[in-house]
């Protein structure tokens, strides 16, 4: 579980449980050590009842008494009211009861008064000493601790946020987006891979710069000398020689056109313009495009409409249907059509491979020798673009190549 949660949410969970940690052991230190005053407390003021009621017992002098209140550091009331007052008023703390006679402690306007008793002989006093206990002192510590905490947090996160504006960077770079620009804020492990990334988008760039302007220029240089070579084929009077020049400049002509549309659907500048069409009007500029009979194809079609590329997506269909015909047992396709789904049938053996493997770029089946295996790599792509689904399966000695539209 640890491994699935991101590095912001395992630092946020680790010092959550160091606050309430911290918390906890505050609390706990606190409840102790007021238990180890109150013994403490309890202690001094029965060394200090005991040695008075053994000072009263003597009879003391008003000097021994004095050097007594001095040694302990307390205070003889010696206003009656005051002591009824106490007496009446404040909380009871504890009562002793000895051989020699009874003391009592009480607590009272924030004061510890002790009140010794023998045979009608009593003595109220004041204690000096400040011992109440000091909860600023544990509350500034805990404050201390916790401010400590927080500095640390606020330190770790401040420094893996380059961290995270990398990770939306490179999520932006794997979606397509090349125009980013990373620019590195530290001289840390950071900052080097923010360096090395921008290092590898600058080549990247560059290499499919180069690409699509070798691209373009081959396809321009290419497609001119082919369209003279159609023309002059034209003129052979030589029919098996005109047609088999046709045929070879026609399929020249097709591997253009194919290579032309990777590059468009793979340019960072690629755009679809969805608009909203019916799936018979893409089926018709399917047809158009294809320049086939139509008797190869039978379709049962349940039209719908939907938000597509009317060209993107009739070429699409245009490569489905070609690949069905072209690699069929009988050079027919069936076409199923309904707002779900649409099926693209043809008779024929199950493929040897997954659909992924014939949907990269220049794949073929082995004995294939007619094809430049872009075909189901377009098809893909483009239905990717639009949000849907292409998938493969084999019933009944029939392959089918369905694009979910759901």
């Amino acid at each position: 579980m640890i491994r699935n949660i991101s590095i912001s949410t395992f630092i946020n969970l680790i010092f959550t449980i160091a606050v309430i940690a911290i918390v906890i052991t505050f609390g706990l230190f606190i409840n102790l050590d007021m238990q180890k005053h109150k013994i403490t407390q309890q202690n001094r003021y029965e060394i200090i009842g005991e040695n008075f009621l053994t000072i009263i017992n003597k009879n003391p002098s008003n000097t021994e008494l004095q050097q007594l209140f001095k040694q302990f550091n307390v205070k003889n009331v010696k206003n009656r009211d005051k002591k009824v007052k106490i007496l009446n008023d404040a909380e009871e703390l504890a009562i002793k009861k000895t051989s020699l006679g009874t003391y009592r402690i009480y607590y009272y306007a924030s004061d510890y008064y002790l009140y010794a008793q023998r045979f009608g002989y009593n003595l109220m006093l004041k204690d000096l000493n400040s011992n109440k206990y000091n909860f600023a002192i544990i509350i500034a510590i805990l404050l201390l601790s916790l401010l400590t905490i927080f500095f640390l947090y606020f330190i770790l996160k401040r420094k893996l946020k380059p961290l995270k504006e990398l990770n939306y960077e490179i999520t932006k770079f794997s979606k397509g987006d090349l125009n980013i620009n990373i620019k590195p804020r530290s001289n840390d492990e950071i900052g080097e891979i923010a360096k090395n990334f921008q290092n590898a988008i600058t080549l990247i760039c560059k290499q499919t710069e180069s690409k699509n302007l070798f691209m373009r220029n081959m396809m321009h240089e290419l497609k001119t000398p082919i369209t003279k070579a159609m023309f002059i084929a034209e003129t052979l009077e030589d029919e098996k020689s005109k047609l088999m020049l046709q045929k070879a400049f026609k399929r020249m002509d097709d591997i253009i056109k194919e290579l032309a549309t990777v590059e468009k659907i793979t340019s960072k500048t690629s755009v679809i313009y969805k608009e909203n069409t019916s799936f018979f009007k893409i089926y018709q500029k399917t047809l158009e495009i294809m320049m086939i009979e139509p008797s190869n194809i039978s379709s049962k079609i349940k039209d719908f409409n939907f938000e597509v590329d009317i060209n993107l997506f009739s070429v699409a269909l245009k490569n489905l249907i070609d690949n069905g015909i072209k690699f069929s047992k009988d050079k027919k396709v069936k076409i199923l059509a309904e707002r779900k789904r649409i099926d693209v049938i043809s008779k024929g053996s199950k493929l040897k491979h997954h659909l992924d493997y014939y949907s990269e770029p220049f794949s073929q089946e082995e004995k294939r020798a007619d094809g430049f295996g872009l075909g189901l790599y377009i098809v893909k792509t483009i239905v990717y673009m639009h949000g849907y689904k292409l998938k493969y399966s084999h019933k009944e000695g029939e392959n089918y190549f369905s694009i979910i539209l759901e």
